[in-house]
């Protein structure tokens, strides 16, 4: 739904608070998303160095997208452990 005014934001806002979402999917689904850039980048690389046309500035925003997702990705499990580590450690 392509958002044109105020009124298509507020039915489509509305719209997607109705679908119950599960949080381990959203974060399975990033993760797959992740791997999507990982390969992406990769293969922007690859068909650098065998000679296509591809601009150098493409692989570098590419190559940064990539880093700064693993770099999110990074924290997201630092959090997580440190989350699970202080639930551990609760007394009771």
């Amino acid at each position: 739904m392509k958002v044109n005014n105020i009124k298509n934001f507020k039915t489509l806002f509305s719209e997607k608070r109705k679908i119950n979402r599960n949080p381990i999917d959203d974060f399975k689904n990033f993760v797959l998303s992740i791997d999507t850039e990982i390969k992406k980048s990769q293969q922007f690389k690859k068909d650098f160095i065998n000679g296509k046309d591809i601009p150098i500035y493409e692989i570098y925003i590419q190559s940064q997208k990539t880093k700064i997702s693993l770099e999110l990705l990074t924290k997201l499990r630092d959090e997580a452990l440190k989350a699970y580590n202080t639930v551990i450690n609760m007394r009771v």
